[in-house]
């Protein structure tokens, strides 16, 4: 227990599952990782945002995923206000935010964006990483900066599951979910082994998952970030500010 929240505002549940054991990594446990976006229990988040403003759209503001969705808790609302955030920091006291998207289909959303040139391009990346941090930080207006962890997954998180089982750069990989499904059937580690419903736990899937592979354990996880730059940075990022003083959980 590091004795300080976190928060996560990310695209999907699935997402969340896989950060959730990243953090517990750097001495986070479940108490003091908190589910921003989206929410895993819409109750507290709901009636927060019913106390703040008369919107509609902002109980949708601290419940969806998605890309989108990221960008509008980063845009905030009509009157400016950024209800996650201030959910976040101000309601359950967490000191930082991790900001978690993925970058295979940001070509169909409406952002403005010059996606670098992946083949044969060593820094693909880090190149990709940077310019999504930019435009994140562009919808915060510069705010928030000293306390967010960008968890920029290239091209999917999947890719950064994949480091447990594929000795190569995984962000190659065409169809990583796929690969995943593939990698993980022939393991025997699917909903069964974890008793869980595939029709209602693909978020504690994918936590099981990760735990199983040992993601929660710093020494293993640096050894699956050598082989995707993305998750590197991420894990790099939280080393810098948590790696001296962090007990990973069991």
């Amino acid at each position: 227990m590091r004795g300080e929240r976190i928060g996560v505002i990310a695209e999907g549940k699935e997402d969340y599952g896989v950060l959730k054991n990243i953090l517990r990594a750097f001495g986070f446990d479940g108490s003091e990782i908190k589910a921003i976006r989206p929410a895993l229990r819409k109750d507290a988040t709901d009636r927060f945002a019913e106390a703040n403003s008369n919107q509609e759209n902002d109980l949708e503001s601290l419940s969806t995923g998605t890309f989108q969705g990221v960008k509008n808790a980063c845009l905030g609302n009509e009157d400016g206000k950024r209800l996650d955030f201030e959910y976040a920091f101000s309601t359950l006291g967490c000191a930082n935010m991790v900001i978690h998207v993925d970058t295979a289909e940001i070509g169909k959303h409406d952002f403005v964006i010059e996606i670098p040139q992946k083949a044969e391009n060593e820094n693909y990346s880090q190149e990709l990483r940077n310019k999504i941090i930019e435009l994140i930080n562009s919808w915060l207006g510069g705010e928030y900066s000293n306390q967010l962890f960008y968890a920029i997954s290239i091209e999917e998180i999947e890719s950064w599951c994949l480091t447990a089982f594929e000795n190569k750069d995984t962000v190659m990989f065409a169809d990583p979910k796929q690969k995943l499904k593939r990698n993980y059937d022939k393991a025997n580690l699917n909903y069964k082994k974890f008793r869980l419903n595939p029709k209602k736990h693909k978020h504690l899937f994918f936590e099981e998952l990760t735990k199983h592979l040992k993601f929660h354990k710093k020494k293993e996880l640096l050894k699956f970030a050598e082989y995707n730059q993305s998750l590197k940075d991420f894990v790099n990022s939280l080393e810098g500010k948590f790696g001296e003083n962090s007990d990973e959980l069991e």
